[in-house]
């Protein structure tokens, strides 16, 4: 009986082939190349100069997004004093490079005092508080046309009181810049990382 049952089993076995026929090679219908990488094939492509990693629609077209840069400029003074203390020397840097990279800005340059003196001789320490921040400015490559000055004196207080820290808050120079850019929106990529800087 056993006999029989393992013929059964091993006849079915003896009629098939262990070699498998070979694949025939398939030319694709249609080509899926995405010369731009942004996902969407270039057939349908209708933007093919996406920036690299954008956010793309359907059509491998990007959306703009505005960008809003602002760079502010406060430095403190010192009783009585319109020289620029060295740890504000970044403050002017800084705000040299952003007027380097925004050309078409100008900026104000707003000097102030505190109630400490004579409403007339804080009104001109207010103004060359300004201008000396003006000059620093020229030195780090802003052309002086576009640095204007004006000196409020101890009218526009950013603190009230007759204490040190509301005087030492007053003695101040200030500036605003805003710039407006458009750039492509990105997408965001988990595998994106910070290049690692230089030890």
């Amino acid at each position: 009986m056993k006999t029989w049952i393992l013929l059964a089993l091993v006849l079915p076995l003896a009629g098939c082939s262990l070699t498998a026929e070979p694949e025939l090679e398939t030319t694709p219908q249609y080509d899926l190349t995405d010369m731009d990488r942004d996902g969407v094939i270039t057939a349908r492509d209708n933007c093919l100069d996406s920036v690299m990693n954008a956010l793309v629609d359907n059509d491998g077209c990007g959306g703009s997004e505005n960008r809003v840069l602002q760079q502010d400029i406060i430095v403190l003074f010192a009783h009585d004093k319109s020289n620029i203390m060295p740890k504000y020397q970044g403050e002017i840097n800084q705000m040299a490079a952003f007027m380097t990279d925004s050309p078409e800005l100008k900026l104000l340059l707003e000097g102030h005092a505190s109630q400490v003196g004579t409403e007339s001789y804080n009104l001109a320490l207010s103004k060359r508080r300004a201008e000396t921040v003006r000059r620093a400015l020229i030195q780090q490559g802003v052309a002086g046309e576009r640095l204007e000055i004006i000196g409020y004196g101890e009218s526009k207080p950013v603190l009230m009181g007759d204490d040190e820290q509301s005087a030492a808050a007053n003695r101040r120079v200030v500036g605003a810049l805003t710039n407006m850019t458009e750039g492509a929106r990105l997408r965001w990529n988990v595998y994106s990382m910070e290049p690692a800087s230089e030890q």
